[in-house]
């Protein structure tokens, strides 16, 4: 989203009440401290339950972050289904250090749950002031689909054939995928990358990273299990 302030422009050195940064550089404060509520949805719940079940721990729904802190590397990949998220990004203002700008920019990166787009616009919006005006660049639709049918179980079955101990779970992901445009033209996909990651590789680290990568070992496993899936299906 883009956050844009107006204000009076005018020179660095006077007393000035309408200075478009200031404006602006205290609602993206405001949104960039703000946590949401927890909000758990039916693929969030069925991943932490089984997750739990795996690893031996116990499973609070009415705290779930406590389950999440006990996942190991995966707990930030997960923390952020747990709620709505909004960043702040990038900001842009002013063309001289003398001159108190017209206007000033901000792009925050805003993530919202199936089903939540209307409050978290609402909360957003509330945060931003009345002084701030607010504008989508991207905007794409929170999906999320029953874990069940042909293609998962198909999913399931390669998987465990060359991970006899593997465990096939759902599993929300915070990230923008092609499957939102699939759902345009009514197709339901789910996203399934498998990956064999070594117990001590930090991988959610690596995401958008200057060392950002995958092990060999790991990728050669994923492209074995879905030359299954292809083949088999």
């Amino acid at each position: 989203m883009k956050l844009t302030a107006t204000g009076r422009a005018g020179h660095g050195s006077f007393l000035h009440e309408d200075n478009a940064v200031t404006t602006l550089a205290e609602a993206v404060a405001r949104i960039g401290r703000h946590r949401f509520p927890l909000q758990i949805t039916d693929t969030v719940e069925a991943f932490l339950r089984a997750a739990a079940a795996e690893l031996g721990i116990e499973v609070d729904l009415d705290n779930p972050e406590l389950t999440v802190d006990k996942l190991g590397p995966i707990s930030r990949i997960v923390g952020a289904t747990l709620r709505n998220t909004a960043n702040p990004t990038m900001l842009s203002a002013g063309y001289k250090a003398n001159v108190i700008p017209g206007k000033a920019e901000a792009v925050v990166d805003g993530r919202f749950l199936p089903g939540t787009q209307e409050e978290f616009e609402r909360i957003i919006d509330e945060l931003a002031g009345p002084d701030v005006t607010r504008e989508w660049i991207s905007c794409q639709q929170a999906l999320e689909f029953p874990f069940e049918g042909a293609l998962v179980d198909a999913m399931g079955a390669a998987l465990i054939a060359e991970d006899p101990g593997a465990r096939p779970v759902p599993y929300m992901l915070s990230g923008g995928t092609d499957g939102k445009a699939l759902h345009r033209l009514g197709i339901r996909s789910y996203g399934f990358a498998p990956l064999k990651l070594p117990a001590d590789l930090d991988f959610a680290s690596l995401f958008h990273a200057v060392d950002e990568r995958v092990p060999t070992e790991a990728l050669k496993f994923g492209v074995r299990v879905l030359r299954r899936l292809v083949e088999n299906s």
